[in-house]
């Protein structure tokens, strides 16, 4: 079948609404948060977020066709959001009566993950009749988020997502899926992830998680270790590396062909199966079983001098892989990418200003000498296998 899309980015999108804190380096993060204070803004950054937006805007500018399914209000924040949308892929998603848009607001401090307060509105109406399946047929790879934010998704104990997933891998679509952490108060918090993966990933070919999401849902006595000794910290400085790497054996085992654990500043580890279970990514992209399958890798994160926000700096991470895997490069070429499009997505207070297109970003990547605006990149971490830790 002729292939109309590169790739169909489906699910969760809402509109971003990035105040920018005055002086915000010198900032503390508990100074934000006491009652009775002041914090000076400059100006706010409106952007389109969720995965629609954040995964499906960077890979178009990396050079990818995209097609974006999702659900928009018919109000003043889904006017805004179309016409974000419309900029950056050209095509204008309807707008439906009766739901309201989904909005962020970001608090971003330097050397601090974002802080996001997050209203799912219309996401949570999404659900199969929102997609056109005869379209999805025609793309080559079926990318969703965040399923923890979209209430049909994970009612019924995810129900509707593993048959979502099921019927467009009987296509022949490459499948890729990505979480987001569920907020544990509330009745997303409640439901048995672990579960709903069980039913999901023998249909998913790509999972690439945070290590946060990750450990939530296949390691919930990890995930509060981590949080508990992380304190105020970054999650990923208590990550312990041996649990990393249990868990992308874990996601194989449940039946998924490639498995990812983002690690933050600190890079991303990856894990493959067998050539067999590989074989629909070869017949549909292109990749050599030589150059992806059995492997284990962890790829070094790269950062940016001129640091704005982390924000979708995962999902830009993602971009950059699912991008090196529909041009048909190998694996490890396709973690350093996710790597570098994580990177310079930090030097953006949005998703995809700062991000180049492919060509440049695989430049940057051999350290081609050639002086440009990203010349700022060097390697953050590096990687012990024998001590399965990180240095500096």
């Amino acid at each position: 079948m002729q292939k109309t899309y590169d790739a169909v980015v489906a699910g969760h999108i809402c509109l971003d609404m990035h105040p920018i804190i005055e002086g915000g380096d010198a900032y503390q993060l508990q100074e934000l948060f006491v009652p009775g204070g002041l914090v000076n803004l400059s100006g706010v950054s409106l952007s389109g977020g969720g995965v629609v937006s954040n995964t499906g805007f960077a890979l178009r500018k990396l050079g990818v066709a995209v097609l974006p399914v999702t659900s928009i209000g018919d109000d003043a924040f889904g006017g805004i959001l179309s016409s974000i949308v419309r900029e950056h892929t050209g095509i204008t998603i309807p707008k439906k009566a009766g739901i309201t848009t989904s909005y962020s607001i970001i608090l971003s401090v330097k050397d601090v993950d974002r802080i996001i307060f997050h209203d799912p509105a219309g996401n949570n109406a999404f659900d199969l009749a929102d997609i056109d399946f005869e379209k999805i047929r025609r793309a080559k790879l079926f990318h969703f988020g965040y399923p923890p934010l979209m209430k049909k998704m994970y009612e019924n104990g995810g129900k509707m997502l593993a048959e979502m997933f099921r019927r467009i891998y009987d296509y022949g679509v490459v499948t890729s899926i990505d979480m987001s952490l569920p907020d544990h108060a509330s009745e997303s918090g409640q439901v048995d992830w672990l579960d709903v993966m069980q039913k999901t990933l023998p249909y998913v070919d790509i999972f690439l998680p945070s290590a946060e999401e990750a450990l939530y849902v296949f390691d919930r006595e990890e995930f509060n270790r981590v949080k508990h000794d992380a304190g105020a910290r970054d999650f990923t400085s208590a990550l312990d590396l041996e649990k990393v790497c249990a868990l992308g054996q874990r996601i194989l085992d449940m039946g998924c062909a490639v498995a990812g654990v983002k690690c933050g500043e600190k890079g991303m580890y990856i894990q493959t199966a067998s050539a067999k279970r590989l074989a629909r990514m070869e017949q549909t992209l292109g990749t050599k079983p030589a150059e992806w399958a059995n492997q284990a890798l962890f790829q070094e994160s790269y950062h940016v001098a001129d640091f704005k926000s982390a924000l979708a700096a995962g999902d830009t991470a993602i971009a950059g892989f699912l991008a090196a895997a529909l041009l048909g490069k190998n694996v490890f070429d396709a973690a350093r990418a996710a790597c570098m499009a994580g990177a310079l997505c930090c030097a953006a207070y949005d998703a995809v200003s700062a991000l180049p297109d492919m060509g440049t970003l695989m430049k940057l990547i051999d350290k081609n000498p050639d002086k440009n605006r990203y010349d700022a990149l060097e390697t953050a971490f590096q990687f012990d296998w024998e001590r399965k830790t990180w240095t500096r």
